[in-house]
């Protein structure tokens, strides 16, 4: 299974749509808020499933989403967060104890708008970056799932 990861769209939908395209086949679709609404708007113009919560920027527009879930595919236990509530600009030790006490084997967050893809132990941690207007630095992260097994990489737009 091949999953895109997006995160901090704020509204270029345009952008991130052409990206998922240029990708070949995606199989579904997780997107880390600060714009929740894109992750709907990405999914209803590419057909893929989408996984969306709730970023910082979404709080007021968006009340009803989740702003952190566990997704469990293909058994591979999946903690996502957009990351301001573990204040992952002053790094990632919350979130390593989130990961633990979840018991999961990927964490994925966004909001720094930087990328970012490390193991801790047997769990990866993946920040996609984000997908701007006018940014040489835009990006997203591809996961791909096979018999338990899961990797990850950063995709450079």
């Amino acid at each position: 299974m091949k999953i895109a990861v997006m995160s901090d769209t704020h509204g270029n939908v345009q952008l991130a749509v052409k990206a998922l395209k240029q990708n070949g086949k995606i199989d579904r679709l997780i997107h880390l808020g600060d714009h929740y609404r894109d992750g709907v708007a990405i999914g209803d113009k590419t057909r893929l499933h989408v996984d969306a919560i709730s970023g910082n920027t979404d709080i007021s527009s968006e009340p009803w989403t989740e702003r952190e879930k566990i997704l469990e595919l293909d058994g591979v236990r999946i903690f996502v967060t957009h990351g301001d509530i573990y204040k992952v600009k002053q790094g990632i030790d919350r979130l390593v104890g989130k990961a633990i006490e979840e018991d999961v084997q990927a964490v994925l967050f966004g909001h720094t708008h930087l990328p970012m893809k490390q193991r801790i132990g047997n769990i990866l941690f993946l920040n996609p970056g984000c997908i701007l207007s006018n940014n040489s630095s835009n990006s997203y992260a591809l996961l791909c799932l096979t018999n338990g097994h899961l990797e990850g990489e950063i995709v450079k737009i």
